[in-house]
């Protein structure tokens, strides 16, 4: 799994950047936790119960996963442990405002609070 964010698609990084800014001005300091994911650790990833479809976008690298530094201090990397909170509510918050076209896991019935991701396929084969 990648943290880089030069791995993310060229289409999705100037998003990915502006969102990790706008956390920034905020004053949540954020950890990347994965940006792009081969297959394989996709296949992990399902088997563990850490993902739930098998047409992941990190594949792509339009979406990125990040956590509070705050949360990742106390919680680690087992986001599965990771509950709902204000910080994250902030953090989608900030995301609808500032970045409307991004979508948010934590909108999702199988939440991933810090989930962010381009919204379609197109253009980036």
């Amino acid at each position: 799994m990648s943290r880089l964010l030069n791995d993310l698609h060229p289409t999705f990084r100037p998003a990915a950047f502006e969102l990790l800014a706008r956390f920034t001005e905020a004053g949540i300091c954020t950890l990347i936790v994965d940006t792009l994911r081969t297959q394989a650790e996709h296949e992990k990833n399902l088997a563990a119960g850490r993902s739930w479809t098998k047409r992941s976008k990190h594949l792509a690298g339009l979406a990125i996963d990040v956590c509070p530094y705050e949360v990742w201090q106390l919680d680690g990397p087992d986001k599965l442990r990771w509950s709902y909170g204000p910080v994250w509510q902030q953090m989608g918050n900030i995301a609808s405002r500032t970045l409307p076209m991004l979508i948010w896991g934590g909108t999702w019935p199988q939440r991933d609070l810090g989930h962010f991701e381009w919204p379609t396929w197109e253009g980036t084969q």
